[in-house]
């Protein structure tokens, strides 16, 4: 199941909410997604539906994705970026400062510089010149910072999209794959709130609940998500049969 590919875009003025940056940087978690025989009979029970090894092997790949994807939502943001980097031209431009031992007449600068030339230390006579490397060095660096920070997408600070709806649609291609019947729907009369108590949304939250992330949708966003998702999944399929 491929991954999600990065975006671009060149509009610098775009209020959406910006991509993660690419390429990305982030800790590794200390295991891969794991489920064991009793969250696969509890899965089954949820669900109704019979698990094949193929299946059960599906799932823990689909488990793997969505949590990456869970944890790209974590990722620095444009803002965390800028940050960084004021931190970065705040310190070069005092580094740079600091160079300038030679810049006031009579200054206690001044007299440091021209003892430390005396001085029968290594390198000590090329105490200026070093100095005055070290500053354009520093200066190019700063310049160089400014420019990135100039070219980070603005953040309007939404939050990122959970973009799971191709994760879901798997699950629910697993699901039917096991004998079930991948629904959810509105209903006014069911006991758990606006949504019916399906096989399928019993079984996705099962699922999503042994996802080990921070950042995952409520139930209630998730019951969303899953009739989106498979609205999105008829459509396809009406497509697809009728090409």
């Amino acid at each position: 199941m491929p991954k999600r590919l990065p975006g671009s875009s060149s509009d610098r003025r775009s209020t959406s909410t910006p991509a993660p940056f690419f390429p990305l940087v982030t800790s590794v978690p200390s295991e891969d997604f794991k489920i064991d025989d009793g969250q696969f009979a509890q899965l089954e029970e949820a669900g109704d539906v019979k698990l094949s090894d193929h299946q059960r092997t599906n799932l823990i790949t689909l488990g793997n994705f969505w949590i990456d994807d869970l944890r790209l939502r974590r990722t620095a943001r444009p803002k965390h970026f800028s940050e960084c980097f004021d931190k970065m031209i705040t310190a070069f431009t005092h580094a740079e400062e600091a160079c300038r031992l030679n810049e006031k007449v009579g200054s206690l600068e001044r007299h440091i510089l021209h003892w430390a030339m005396e001085v029968p230390v290594k390198d000590a006579n090329a105490f200026p010149i070093t100095l005055a490397a070290l500053e354009l060095q520093l200066k190019t660096v700063r310049e160089t910072v400014v420019a990135l920070k100039s070219s980070l997408p603005l953040d309007p600070g939404r939050q990122r999209p959970f973009d799971d709806e191709r994760r879901i649609i798997f699950l629910a291609d697993i699901f039917e794959a096991a004998g079930g019947n991948p629904t959810a729907y509105l209903s006014e009369h069911s006991e758990t709130g606006s949504m019916a108590d399906t096989a399928f949304r019993r079984f996705a939250h099962r699922l999503y609940a042994m996802l080990a992330a921070d950042d995952k949708r409520d139930p209630g966003g998730l019951d969303k998500a899953l009739r989106l998702a498979l609205n999105t999944r008829r459509l396809q399929r009406r497509a697809s049969s009728q090409s």
